[in-house]
């Protein structure tokens, strides 16, 4: 991996790595902890998001004006970031569902 691609847009880089490691992996050890499925599913999906954000981050200034990102911030091919995205997303949705189903 390029040093250079990893020093762009580091800040943003950071913030989503430890968003998504600050509430992935305390939903991460409850799950396995106490057996519950939802959060387990939910945790490595936030985990997922973390590692999505730091390979291809969403920087804010960008995104205010509604600007593409660059593919030079971008760290991994494009197949890699869109496969990673469906597997964060359906975590994320199967845990929310078995939260959801749980709690009935």
């Amino acid at each position: 991996m390029s040093t250079a691609k990893l020093k762009r847009a580091l800040g943003s880089r950071l913030f989503w790595l430890g968003f998504g490691l600050l509430l992935g992996l305390p939903q991460l050890a409850d799950g396995l902890r106490y057996d519950m499925n939802g959060e387990l599913f939910f945790g490595v999906g936030m985990v997922l998001l973390g590692i999505r954000g730091f390979l291809r981050p969403v920087v804010p200034g960008r995104a205010l004006r509604m600007k593409a990102d660059s593919e030079a911030d971008t760290i991994g091919s494009p197949r890699q970031i869109g496969a990673l995205s469906l597997a964060m997303a359906a975590f994320l949705v199967t845990g929310l569902i078995l939260k959801f189903l749980s709690q009935n």
